[in-house]
């Protein structure tokens, strides 16, 4: 199953190992949500994973998916340090210079 980064983002925050759970709480989600945009790419992901067969294999792609997107965050939160961290940047070009 091919996901973008929001779905991934999506199921990261709302799923969980259990099929039925996930599938079950991103249709509350889409129905409690205002925004129709929103609304239609949760109905999009919960039938996404709501497919014949995918209680199976569900609960290994989770794990998966949880471990990718951990090393996300990661590399975000490393990349954002380093983009606030300007201190190196004058220390560099001292000696360069």
């Amino acid at each position: 199953m091919k996901l973008n980064i929001e779905e991934k983002k999506i199921l990261y925050a709302y799923g969980c190992r259990n099929h039925h759970n996930t599938v079950a709480r991103l249709k509350w989600l889409a129905a409690l949500t205002v925004d129709a945009d929103v609304k239609q790419r949760l109905v999009g992901l919960a039938r996404k994973i709501d497919r014949e067969g995918a209680e199976r294999w569900y609960g290994r792609f989770y794990q998966q998916l949880r471990s990718e997107m951990d090393g996300y965050f990661v590399a975000v939160h490393q990349m954002r340090a380093v983009e606030n961290n300007t201190d190196w940047e004058g220390d560099l070009y001292d000696e360069a210079v």
